[in-house]
């Protein structure tokens, strides 16, 4: 298993991640979901999968210990990898490859990186991220949207999002200036996320090229792991044992990519649209709406609750959200059949 999860490893590092179409693809046959997917590329990329603003001074401590490799370099779970490693890994190479340039020049790439930009600048309001505000501002308008004929109840959802957009605008002005973590947010997450690509690819092409994939490893010991022979080469990155468990065959494939991709442009200015991307909504958007109930009021003054970060396994956005309304039971079951009807 530990081999496995390896080989993918090399498939995905030499682009930083993985990529992921929707149907019948490698990542549909790795039995990976593409948001989860989406998630590890992303933070493989800027090399950091600390959820939240980064924090001042976070960026010490040995970069050679596996804890710190660990926070910089991670690999999803693929339910099939086996299946499909057993069969062309050459091409299953050469197909990831293909795929991970169309996602990083498509909208949805572009959306993504922007989403993890925002919620890691070190900058809030009252503890919400640039993020979770704009996570705010879609629930907001989903429940103006699913609310229409509840006047009252629309009016206080309007209020607070217009109360979002003043906090969201503030936000903006305000990292427009200097402030504390500024420097060492923008260099981890530049506007234009090309320059850091570029320096991935680089880095795989560099590692690929002082891997020994003739090494020889130990018999596995009682925990049924296996060691480098070379004592040397025990002491390597996570990223460069990877590279050698994933074997020659699959790294030619990766490093050729790499070098025809290099020659052109990085990121192209002219984004596309991913095929079968998931733009129509999931099981969870397509269930009965519900009123947030998050907010806490205190005396005249209202408190409100900032959106959480969200991990691959959630669909839906946290949201700040209005007292509960005063609603009749009839009124209440009546509303709830109709929510169930759409």
């Amino acid at each position: 298993m530990k081999r496995n999860q390896l080989i993918l490893c090399s498939l995905l590092f030499g682009i930083t991640a993985t990529a992921f179409k929707v149907a019948d693809d490698i990542i549909t046959r790795l039995g990976m979901q593409q948001e989860t997917a989406r998630y590890y590329f992303i933070n493989n990329l800027v090399g950091r999968f600390d959820n939240g603003p980064m924090e001042l001074g976070s960026e010490g401590g040995d970069p050679n210990s596996v804890y710190n490799q660990l926070k910089s370099f991670r690999l999803p779970y693929a339910r099939t990898l086996k299946n499909v490693i057993e069969g062309d890994k050459a091409a299953a190479a050469a197909e990831m490859c293909d795929y991970v340039k169309k996602y990083v020049n498509s909208d949805e790439f572009i959306e993504n990186y922007n989403n993890a930009r925002s919620a890691a600048m070190p900058l809030t309001d009252r503890g919400s991220t640039l993020a979770d505000l704009r996570k705010n501002k879609i629930v907001f308008e989903k429940n103006i949207n699913n609310y229409k004929t509840d006047t009252k109840y629309v009016a206080e959802q309007q209020k607070l999002m217009e109360e979002n957009q003043k906090r969201m605008d503030a936000l903006i002005e305000a990292a427009k200036k200097p402030f504390p973590g500024k420097e060492a947010w923008e260099k981890a997450y530049p506007a234009d996320p090309s320059g850091i690509l570029k320096k991935r690819l680089q880095e795989y092409l560099q590692l690929a090229a002082s891997v020994d994939f003739a090494a020889k490893l130990t018999e596995p010991d009682k925990y049924k792991i296996k060691k480098f022979v070379n004592p040397v080469y025990e002491k390597k990155s996570l990223k460069w044992k990877a590279i050698y468990r994933a074997g020659k065959e699959v790294n030619d494939v990766v490093s050729a990519f790499v070098k025809e991709w290099l020659k052109g442009e990085i990121i192209a200015k002219e984004k596309t649209k991913m095929a079968g991307n998931p733009a129509t909504p999931s099981k969870s958007e397509n269930a009965s709406p519900t009123k947030p109930a998050v907010t806490t009021t205190n005396g005249s003054a209202t408190t409100t609750t900032p959106a959480a970060t969200t991990t691959p396994a959630e669909t839906e956005p946290a949201a700040t959200t209005p007292a509960a309304k005063k609603t009749g039971a009839k009124k209440l079951k009546d509303k709830l059949k109709s929510i169930i009807k759409n």
